[in-house]
């Protein structure tokens, strides 16, 4: 699958993240680290954990991320869960916005998997 492939398969605008990033080979090479990023499984992790703090920080720093990747359906997600955090609490629809942004984290990795 080519970036513009990829990003229309989001619904996404490649346009976008190249007038950020400039080249397609500086995005290719940042989605590719976004896929070792720690900031998902910190997430994951903090919840089961019930370590609101981290969960919070987690969803903050992948919302950004995905943000400045053009991956705008995560970081949508990400930041209704980090706005549910911000008062460092669970609430009783944080895991169903975990459960969101899991789905969401997903189709994206998935995608940048089939990157040529």
């Amino acid at each position: 699958m080519s970036l513009s492939e990829f990003y229309s398969s989001l619904g996404e605008s490649l346009d976008e993240v190249l007038g950020r990033l400039g080249m397609e080979s500086r995005i290719v090479k940042y989605l590719g680290l976004f896929v070792s990023d720690p900031s998902f499984s910190e997430l994951k992790e903090a919840f089961a954990n019930n370590d609101v703090k981290t969960a919070f920080r987690a969803a903050h720093t992948l919302k950004g991320v995905a943000a400045n990747l053009g991956l705008n359906t995560l970081s949508k997600s990400s930041s209704e869960l980090t706005e549910d955090l911000r008062p460092l609490a669970f609430t009783e629809n944080s895991k169903a916005l975990l459960e969101k942004v899991e789905l969401d984290y997903t189709v994206a990795v998935e995608g940048i998997k089939q990157l040529s």
